[in-house]
């Protein structure tokens, strides 16, 4: 016996009701936004909505569904906090302000000698990181770009640029930077 559209719409406005709030603390509990936790169990249900013919197991919906919820969220966790955006006022009124290298000359002689020691930590690294890590930092390239011009596997880049900047990081941090 197969089940009508009209069941299938039914039986899942049903569920959407009777699990909504669940979903939505699970999700806000990964994005950490009202407002964002509400997309991301919009965004969820249309997921489960589309792929709900192919759920075997009625039973196992729920956590079918808390997977799915979880998952998204995630991605949109990830998505949105890639890059934080902060704007001046904002970073100004939290007491964060712009390093702005043309501000005065002590600012600028600070600048150009926090530059001179992390130019002088990259050439120390060794040369196949080196070159790497110069290409990443000097075109913002994709990975498979700097492979391609370096005639590596796409592997090797992302390793030597992992330690890379590993290296890097533990050098800085002995040096106080």
């Amino acid at each position: 016996m197969h089940e009508t559209i009209e069941d299938i719409n039914v039986d899942f406005t049903d569920y959407y009701h009777e699990h909504y709030n669940e979903m939505y603390y699970v999700a806000k509990r990964i994005v950490n936004n009202h407002y964002s936790a509400e997309d991301v169990v919009q965004e969820a249900y249309i997921k489960a909505y589309n792929n709900y013919g192919h759920l075997i197991e009625k039973s196992k919906c729920r956590a079918w569904l808390r997977t799915i919820v979880i998952r998204t969220a995630i991605d949109y966790y990830r998505k949105h906090t890639k890059y934080e955006t902060v704007s001046v006022e904002e970073g100004a009124e939290t007491g964060q302000f712009l390093r702005c290298p043309k501000s005065c000359v002590e600012n600028q002689l600070y600048w150009s000698f926090e530059q001179a020691q992390i130019s002088g930590k990259i050439e120390a690294l060794p040369q196949s990181m080196q070159a790497v890590l110069k290409m990443k930092i000097s075109t913002d390239g994709k990975d498979q770009d700097i492979a391609d011009q370096l005639n590596i596997s796409l592997s090797a880049v992302k390793t030597r640029l992992h330690r890379a900047r590993k290296q890097l990081k533990a050098e800085l941090e002995t040096a106080n930077l």
